[in-house]
């Protein structure tokens, strides 16, 4: 327990009403029922929580509990998306290609300016979790550099635009033309895994894709996504 301590609620919109019941009564009483046991226990926390939705919205729309909304909206920050700080970008970029080729033991690999430029132009809709992804797959994936097109790989940067220069399908290193269908598929079922990753769940990986759960899943079971 988090007692005189502080605990964060990650996605917090994510809850559903009943669980969201549940963090209200331990704000307002200040007690928790452990499981496994009989009668309460109080607890004294700091709660920070975070969310990339708007809570305000989210009440008006009966998804979100307005007294509940009122407790935590205490001290509110709004921090901005990664696509707009700039030069953070790449202070991050560095930091965990610091820290990844520690923790595997390999030699950091330099980074051409080009692929710098490709990263500050990203929009990153996964921020820096999906930052801290790239580099760890770019460190696994690259030796002594990184170039430009190592990090418009579509492994690499899933939501990457190509350029004109980058887009030449002459440059596929196997040579082969799949049907337009069977490139279809795989597009999918590579954007669905990559939606799930950046997703605090499967239906809000469904509400960022526009499809109602049911179809979701259906999609998913028929896309051998498990």
């Amino acid at each position: 327990v988090a007692n005189n301590g502080t605990i964060f609620l990650d996605e917090v919109a994510e809850l559903s009403l009943p669980a969201q019941v549940k963090v209200l009564r331990v704000i307002q009483d200040g007690q928790i029922e452990k499981i496994g046991r009989t009668g309460s226990m109080s607890v004294n926390v700091r709660i920070i929580a975070a969310t990339n939705k708007n809570l305000a919205s989210e009440v008006n729309e009966g998804r979100f509990r307005e007294d509940l909304y009122y407790r935590l909206n205490v001290v509110p920050l709004d921090v901005i998306p990664l696509r707009q700080r700039g030069d953070d970008i790449l202070l991050l970029f560095e930091h965990f290609l610091e820290f990844f080729s520690s923790d595997l033991g390999v030699a950091k690999p330099t980074v051409d300016p080009k692929a710098r430029e490709i990263l500050l132009n990203y929009k990153w809709p996964g921020n820096v979790r999906e930052l801290r992804n790239v580099v760890q797959r770019l460190v696994l994936n690259c030796t002594e550099k990184i170039t430009a097109k190592d990090v418009s790989n579509p492994m690499i940067l899933h939501n990457h635009i190509l350029t004109k220069d980058e887009s030449n399908f002459e440059d596929m290193s196997s040579g082969q033309v799949l049907p337009l269908r069977e490139m279809e598929r795989i597009f999918r079922l590579r954007y669905f895994k990559y939606v799930r990753s950046i997703s605090s769940s499967d239906s809000n990986a469904a509400e960022k894709l526009g499809l109602a759960p049911s179809n979701f899943y259906r999609m998913c079971k028929e896309l051998g996504i498990k």
